[in-house]
């Protein structure tokens, strides 16, 4: 026996009385749980819904008696309001703490409770001037980056938003923002022996501030003969660029060093729009097919709806001349018409069933499934039991049925006629269109000329 098992016991005799008391066979609900129970039989613990409400009941109560047990712990180990004489204050940085305590005033009956708000617990002054002596001190070791030294500067500085782990806030500033940017990336070229830059940077601490200055001194990145060669073609361009500015083209230079130069332009690649345009039209394709479905489908339904009668008609003229209901079905299905309707291959399928074994009541509810409209399912119904007690009044009763499938029909074509109005609407909208583009163009070329 598993340990959840071992944990139930007890409260699965209380959960069994329980279940005895609620569950009632008779009733929808439970009738509803034995059928879904029998369908994951092979993976439910419960067999009926008088075990399955009772293990439910179970765990219940065994939550419940834990808890409540936990809860009695609780309350008895921390026992009462525990005096105190001090309030521990939030660290640094940690923001304000707001708590409720309880006060009793000498002498008076009931305690009160008072609500205080704790801020956190502030730096002294010593302190912060510490800390702004250290973050100058480290100044130079933070900002480098991948540079030697403040007199050497080739690549982009780092200016932290707080230094001593948040304690200092910074905010930077340069004399030179062409050429190092207040993020301390390099943006300009430096002379040729360097540029010297002022930097500013305000420390903040709480309610004080203290402002540092300090220069470097930037030189050019150390670049590749590569990069060099780059750079050399990108002032080249920029030389012809602004001396042609009122040109109507650009003309590219030719050669660099005496090498040549040959330019290309990359062309755009339709592979993007090719790829977009494929999935675009996959999903397309998935819609119009189950659109295609769906409209096969409700053509397949209108043409039953409109035959229905017909079928009804020809059925009874075949009953009231002396023959059997298959013997009708036979007959129908042998005939042969200029145009194919789906109700003609239904019956032959119907017939097909019929010889290949299948009862014949059976197969006239199948013919009227399969036709998955209410009418030819109540004329399967109607069929089968006639078949089963007499078919003594059937003629009267598919007449009645062919009336009301004639006045469907009606209906039915009478909609029809009012969908193929509102579809010829777009159409004659394009062709008022045309007219007014014939009547009018004469009128607008004769005030041209």
């Amino acid at each position: 026996m598993r340990y959840e098992e071992k944990m139930m016991q007890p409260f699965y005799k209380i959960g069994k009385w329980i279940a005895s008391k609620m569950v009632k066979k008779e009733e929808v609900k439970y009738q509803k749980l034995e059928q879904t129970l029998q369908f994951v039989e092979n993976s439910a613990k419960e067999k009926d819904a008088f075990e399955f409400t009772a293990r439910r009941i179970a765990k219940v109560m065994m939550i419940l008696f834990w808890g409540t047990g936990l809860c009695f712990l609780a309350a008895v180990f921390t026992g009462e309001a525990k005096e105190i004489t001090f309030l521990a204050r939030p660290s640094y940085g940690q923001g304000s703490m707001e708590t409720d305590l309880e006060v009793q005033v000498e002498g008076e009956g009931e305690a009160q409770k008072i609500p205080i708000l704790l801020q956190e617990r502030q730096y002294s002054d010593q302190q912060i001037d510490e800390f702004f002596q250290q973050a100058i001190e480290d100044l130079e070791s933070v900002i480098l980056g991948e540079n030697i030294s403040m007199q050497e500067v080739r690549s982009s500085l780092e200016f932290p938003s707080s230094v001593l782990d948040g304690k200092v806030k910074a905010d930077w500033f340069t004399d030179d923002l062409g050429l190092i940017d207040e993020k301390g990336n390099l943006v300009g070229e430096p002379a040729e022996g360097g540029t010297q830059v002022q930097i500013t940077v305000n420390f903040s601490c709480q309610d004080r501030e203290m402002d540092y200055c300090f220069s470097v001194c930037v030189f050019s990145p150390v670049r590749s003969e590569e990069e060099k060669q780059q750079k050399q073609i990108q002032e080249l361009l920029q030389s012809e660029e602004q001396k042609r500015v009122q040109e109507e083209q650009l003309r590219l230079p030719g050669e660099i060093e005496g090498k040549k130069l040959e330019w290309k332009k990359e062309k755009e690649s339709p592979v993007q729009m090719i790829a977009v345009l494929v999935v675009i039209t996959a999903l397309c394709i998935w819609m119009l097919e189950e659109e295609r479905l769906q409209a096969a489908v409700k053509k397949k339904q209108t043409a039953l709806t409109m035959e229905y009668a017909s079928f009804l008609y020809k059925l009874m003229a075949l009953l009231r001349a002396g023959l059997t209901i298959r013997g009708a079905f036979e007959r129908l299905a042998q005939s042969r018409q200029v145009r194919e309707h789906y109700i003609d291959e239904e019956i032959r399928r119907c017939c097909n069933e019929m010889k290949s074994g299948v009862p014949e009541a059976q197969a006239y509810e199948n013919f009227g499934r399969r036709c998955q409209l209410p009418e030819y399912i109540k004329m399967g119904t109607i069929l089968a039991q006639n078949l089963r007690k007499g078919s003594d009044g059937l003629a009267d009763l598919l007449e009645a049925e062919a009336l009301r499938g004639m006045e469907e029909r009606h209906q039915l074509a009478r909609k029809l006629g009012e969908q193929a109005g509102t579809k010829l609407l777009f159409p004659m909208m394009l062709m008022f269109g045309v007219v007014l583009i014939i009547l009018m163009a004469p009128a607008l070329m004769s005030f041209s000329f």
